[in-house]
């Protein structure tokens, strides 16, 4: 799969391990990488998960990616997390991380609110 117009390719090894690459740099397992792999929440995840989904049935990718952005310090990074699981990403793993995104002082008023309303169903699934 293609992460981003730079160069950067998802894929998987013989193994079942996840691996990114770019033309520049030799595979490297995704955990040394994850934020690599950003860009795919600037996708909607209706487009990105099918892809991931057939071969990452438990969904440990792309919630860890998912969860990386959320604790980011770059608002738009967390920005495009909420995007996904406003659009209908399951959210009831992220209640804890959705309560300390709702609370914290250096997260704007927008995201703060967007964090509650998403904790606030996070938690009534739960």
């Amino acid at each position: 799969m293609v992460v981003n117009d730079h160069g950067l390719t998802l894929g998987v090894d013989s193994a079942g391990t996840w691996l990114i690459w770019d033309q520049h740099h030799a595979a490297s397992p995704v955990r040394d990488r994850l934020l690599w792999l950003l860009p795919l929440l600037e996708r909607p995840p209706d487009v990105v998960v099918p892809g991931i989904a057939a071969i990452d049935a438990g969904g440990e990718l792309m919630s860890a990616l998912v969860r990386s952005a959320l604790g980011s310090a770059s608002q738009y990074w967390t920005s495009m997390a909420l995007r996904w699981l406003e659009a209908g990403y399951p959210v009831g793993e992220f209640a804890n991380t959705l309560a300390a995104l709702k609370d914290s002082p250096l997260q704007t008023q927008p995201v703060r609110h967007r964090a509650l309303t998403l904790w606030r169903k996070a938690v009534s699934i739960c």
